[in-house]
Parts: C-alpha cells; sequence; structure tokens
C-alpha cells in the first residue's frame, strides 16, 4: 500500500496529480483545504490537499459494499478544466471520502478485508452539509464550527444540524441561550451512562478493567476500590493479572496495605478462580488486567480466557479520552472478543476536546459510560458518568469549571 499528499490551487489540480502518479485505481483517503502565503492568514491563495493511496487491498469478495463506497471516479471528465469552487464540489461529490486515519490503523482495514465489520459501521460517509434539500437557517454555522471544533465526528454533526434545523426557527436559532440550551439537551440525550457499579447480593461480583497500555486501569481500580472500601464501607479484594509492567505487583500490594484490603497476584486464569473461591464471601473483586495491544489477538484470547472463569462478572473498557475516535473505534471493535458492559474514560485533564466521548456513546452499539476520571489522586479524580457533564465538556471543553465545582 502506496499513500502521498498531492496539492493544488483547486480540487481538480491536485485530482489531476492524483491520477498521473498513481493512475485511476487511486483510493481518496482525505481532503482539505488551506491558505498558503499571506499575511497571518490574510491574502494567501486557497490551496486543496488530497491524500490518495494504491494498492490498498480491500477485497469486495469479503464485503461487497466497500467498493462502491470507496473507489473513486477519477476521470478525465472530472478534472477537466473545472477552477471554481462550484466546480470543486461538483467533481467532490463523484467520489466518497474516507477519513485518513481510518486506513493507517492496519488492525480495522484487516477485520474489513476479513468481512467481520461492515463498512457502514466502522466508517460511515461524509455528508454535505446543506445537502438532500435542506435549507439551512442562519445561526446554524457558529454551532456547526463549535461541534467540529471540538471533535465531534461528520455524521453526528450533520445529524445534529438537521435535528436543530428543523426543531428552532431562525429566530430562536440566533438568541445565543435558546440555541445553547436545545443543543445541549440534544447531545445529553444521546449519552448513555451505566450509573454507578452496583454489588451483586448473594454472591461477589468480578469488576474487570481492560483496555490498551498505558490508559491507567491500575489508578482506575485503585479509585474506585478506595470508594467502596473506605467510604460504603463494602468487602472490596484487589486482584492483578498484570505481569507484563515491572514493579506492578508492588503496586498493587501497596495499594491494598493502604487501604487495609487483600490484594492478590494470578498469572493463569486458574488462579484467578482459586482467588474468587478464596474470597467468595467479598461484595467485590476489582480485577486489573494486564494492557493489551489491541492487535495483538494472541493477548486478547488469554484475556478472553481469564474473564470466563467466573460469573456474574461486569467489564469496563478503559479509553484515554485523548484518543482519536477511529483509533478508539478500532479499540472497542478488536476488544470486542470479550463482552464490553461498560466504557471507562480516563485522562479528561490531558485534553480539551471531548468529542470522543459522545461519538462513541452515540456509535458504539449503546455501551454506556460509566466513569470519568481527571488525575491520579486516589480516591478523588474519579466521577460517575452523567449525560448533562458529558454534553457541557463536549459543548464547552469547561474542564476547569468542572474542577472548581467539584472542589
Amino acid at each position: 500500500m502506496r499513500i502521498k499528499k498531492f496539492e493544488g490551487e483547486t480540487l481538480q489540480a491536485a485530482l489531476a496529480k492524483v491520477k498521473k502518479d498513481f493512475g485511476p485505481d487511486a483510493v481518496i483517503l482525505h481532503t482539505k483545504t488551506y491558505k498558503r502565503g499571506g499575511i497571518f492568514g490574510l491574502f494567501g491563495r486557497n490551496m486543496t490537499e488530497v491524500t490518495a493511496g494504491i494498492d490498498i487491498n480491500v477485497s469486495a469478495k469479503s464485503s461487497p459494499q466497500i467498493t462502491t463506497i470507496i473507489k473513486p471516479l477519477i476521470s478525465e471528465k472530472n478534472i477537466s478544466n473545472q477552477t471554481t469552487n462550484e466546480n470543486d464540489k461538483n467533481v467532490f461529490t463523484s467520489y466518497q471520502r474516507i477519513e485518513d486515519v481510518s486506513f493507517k490503523n492496519e488492525s480495522l482495514l484487516r477485520e474489513l478485508n476479513e468481512g467481520k465489520i461492515s463498512i457502514n459501521t466502522a466508517f460511515r460517509p461524509i455528508k454535505e452539509i446543506g445537502t438532500d434539500n435542506i435549507t439551512l437557517k442562519n445561526g446554524l454555522g457558529r454551532i456547526q464550527k463549535l461541534l467540529i471544533e471540538n471533535g465531534v465526528e461528520e455524521n453526528l454533526v450533520y445529524r445534529t444540524l438537521q435535528n436543530i434545523n428543523s426543531q428552532l426557527s431562525e429566530q430562536q436559532l440566533n438568541i445565543k441561550g435558546v440555541a445553547e440550551q436545545y443543543l445541549f439537551d440534544y447531545i445529553s440525550n444521546m449519552i448513555k451512562t451505566s450509573g454507578p457499579i452496583k454489588a451483586s447480593p448473594g454472591n461477589v461480583k468480578l469488576i474487570a478493567f481492560i483496555g490498551p497500555t498505558g490508559v491507567g486501569k491500575t489508578t482506575t481500580m485503585a479509585k474506585l476500590a478506595a470508594k467502596y472500601s473506605l467510604i460504603d464501607n463494602k468487602k472490596v479484594v484487589l486482584v492483578s493479572a498484570d505481569t507484563y509492567r515491572i514493579a506492578a505487583d508492588m503496586q498493587l500490594k501497596k495499594y491494598g496495605e493502604i487501604m487495609g484490603i487483600p490484594a492478590e497476584i494470578v498469572l493463569t486464569p486458574n488462579d484467578l478462580q482459586k482467588v474468587i473461591n478464596k474470597y467468595i464471601d467479598k461484595d467485590f473483586i476489582f480485577f486489573d488486567t494486564a494492557g493489551r495491544s489491541p492487535r495483538n489477538k494472541k493477548h486478547l484470547v488469554e484475556l478472553k480466557e481469564f474473564l470466563e472463569v467466573y460469573s456474574p462478572i461486569e467489564i469496563h473498557l478503559v479509553i484515554s479520552a485523548v484518543t482519536k475516535y477511529y483509533d478508539a473505534l478500532t479499540i472497542i471493535n478488536n476488544f470486542g472478543l470479550v463482552p464490553i458492559h461498560r466504557l471507562l474514560f480516563t485522562k479528561l485533564d490531558e485534553t480539551k476536546n471531548y468529542g470522543v466521548l459522545l461519538n462513541l456513546s452515540a456509535n458504539s452499539g449503546g455501551i454506556p459510560i460509566s466513569y470519568l476520571t481527571v488525575g491520579q489522586n486516589v480516591p478523588d479524580d474519579i466521577n460517575e458518568a452523567d449525560p448533562k457533564l458529558i454534553s457541557r465538556l463536549v459543548i464547552k471543553g469547561d474542564f476547569e469549571t468542572w474542577i472548581r465545582q467539584k472542589d
């Protein structure tokens, strides 16, 4: 597979370069426009950049829908002497584009090739705002800009604008408080949360934390263990299967000592079963798994074996809030080898762009969000997920206000 960027003063000019270099079988992965030269962005020339690929091995046999969605139509007709912006739009509609980050992820591409996921769920074609005979009212532009700048996925932006356009008058749209409140409520209603972890009367409940390396699973588990043991007076046990990280077992045992609760290390699923039997009279066993690469199927199979030893179990997939949307979708797809009951977002203090929370809540198949973490302090820096809080973060990115209110 070869991927290259091409520039031109118009989309047609850039596409002509694609055709010359890659030929008619090129796949358009991404396009963007920008200004070159000038002073502080003024008086510069409008330029178009096209990212294209060749020899991208997406099999129509394994997924017949794919070729109709990603195959561009770079023909002589499309690149002939059209220079205006309006003509750029005409050419743009002759093919569907896929965001460049999508095909950078080899694992998700492999899923497509093997027919394990549908192109419709993995990559949704971008719809041009204002098409389908919809006339957008004045005032929606700033909402569109706000959502895109805060990382909301383009199809969600389109759906949101459609809804607001149909429900609010132009006069209402230009009253800032009215439009913002409607947007706040609309986004809140799209976000699904699970509420707090609950005990299973008569049974010890296994709460497992899974996810990629470095997302903060151990610290998150310690925060919840502290809350349930020290504040809610529940009988809690800490267990870790993370033997990959140096001193991970010492970290777990230190947490156990501070909180006055048992801490155990397990190497095999059979070890985990023995620990569960030993503490069958407790309320919760918080199980910290080793960080797994979403691309390493062998490690994911090993994880699955651990998580099949006992029921009731509640599995939280831990994702950093700084993760890009398509990368996060890949994580969910690949960790889907095991049941995912909850999404738990960490490191909200490391970004001011929270669109990924909305994107995954709306597009992950209904998996609810359980908790949000915002720092390293145990047990303070964790909150139950709340649709209104997430909506405010998505719209305003006001992490600092949230922290002040917590204090």
